[in-house]
């Protein structure tokens, strides 16, 4: 597992790198093939590469969903190569996510010895970081076909998987003023970033309109030069909610934007971009279910709910049971001291493969997706 590890992380694959991402996923694909996987590979409208590779009827498949772009730019590998220390596993994107692909070839290793043609579907996407904007037709296409998912985004602390997921908002707010010589003419001018501030506050105080629902003034950018009244003024804005009602009501507060200024304009762009992941019914099934897997492995599996949002939050919004979390066990995602635990990754694959082996079998069947607790 350490060298196939080693082998991923060292290929770098930020999400704008197409063919470091492509070079991960024939890594992966050839290991699927091996296995008896019908492999394809696609291409997205935007020309990041994605991958599916198919086993058995694929009446109602059980669908794993991962991604192999990371978060870091090329040349970061060679400031923090690879390293084994402590029993731990350094480097860029080891824990978000290839130790989880890891441990999803050793799972299905295990899985194909006993079930030689399960009905399940892998994808892999390389956009996942920015959101699956290209890949997001394939998730969608393949949601509509699968019985349940596994996402293999990383555990949560001590091993959690991950139930739950706020849901997010991201906005452009556009204010186009009026320029002028602030010595000459400053009262003909609009100044759009005094106009953009105001808005900002007021957006700022959104935070906690409902129980866990936040925004955040991300980027701002705006004006020409100290001597001239800025024309022009952005910024970047993004929500966090745990419930479809809490989004709703802060997209209406940002649309609801009206000028503070005379002459000044406002304009809005973006929307919500994931519904919350909601722990349903289905998920708890799926839930108890991993449980009395990792039970029969000798150990105990928490589950936790997180502000964070993957594809996760995409499936469940589609209707699709969706258990998420059941990746790699370490810590540090996007950061500098990423790393996993490798003791725990064995014992990880091994509970993948007896939960995939759960989930494939016809007799399962998971309830209501869409009916929450």
């Amino acid at each position: 597992m350490i060298e196939l590890l080693e082998r991923l992380v060292s290929i770098e694959s930020p999400s704008d790198h197409s063919a470091g991402c492509l070079h991960v996923q024939e890594v992966l694909g050839s290991e699927f093939a091996a296995l008896g996987a019908r492999v394809e590979q696609h291409t997205a409208a935007d020309g990041r590469p994605v991958l599916i590779a198919r086993w058995g009827p694929q009446q109602r498949p059980v669908l794993v969903i991962g991604h192999v772009d990371t978060v870091f730019p090329l040349g970061e590998l060679a400031r923090r190569p690879f390293t084994v220390r402590d029993g731990c596993a350094y480097g860029p994107g080891v824990f978000d996510m290839k130790a989880g692909l890891v441990q999803l070839v050793h799972a299905l290793r295990q899985l194909v010895s006993s079930v030689p043609q399960p009905d399940l579907t892998v994808l892999l996407n390389a956009d996942e970081e920015l959101g699956s904007p290209g890949s997001e037709p394939f998730l969608t296409a393949e949601a509509g076909r699968a019985g349940c998912a596994l996402v293999l985004e990383p555990s949560g602390p001590g091993g959690a998987m991950k139930t739950s997921r706020k849901g997010i908002g991201m906005y452009e707010v556009k204010v186009t003023g009026v320029s002028a010589h602030p010595g000459l003419d400053f009262a003909k001018g609009v100044n759009a970033i005094v106009e953009l501030a105001a808005q900002l506050g007021e957006l700022a105080e959104l935070t906690g309109l409902d129980h866990g629902t936040t925004v955040n003034i991300g980027t701002i950018h705006g004006g020409t030069s100290p001597n001239v009244v800025a024309e022009h003024a952005v910024a970047a804005v993004e929500s966090r909610f745990w419930t479809v009602e809490a989004g709703k009501r802060v997209d209406e507060a940002i649309r609801a934007r009206s000028p503070r200024q005379p002459d000044a304009q406002i304009a809005i762009t973006g929307g919500i971009h994931r519904q919350p992941m909601a722990r349903s019914v289905a998920t708890a099934q799926m839930v108890e279910l991993a449980r009395a897997c990792a039970a029969a492995e000798g150990w105990q599996v928490g589950e936790m709910s997180v502000g964070g949002v993957s594809d996760a939050n995409l499936l469940a919004a589609l209707g699709l049971a969706t258990l998420d979390g059941v990746g790699a066990e370490g810590a540090g995602a996007h950061g500098p001291a990423e790393f996993v635990l490798i003791d725990a990754m064995p014992r990880r694959a091994r509970w993948l493969a007896r939960l995939l082996s759960r989930l494939v079998d016809p007799s399962w069947e998971p309830g209501p997706a869409s009916q929450s607790e």
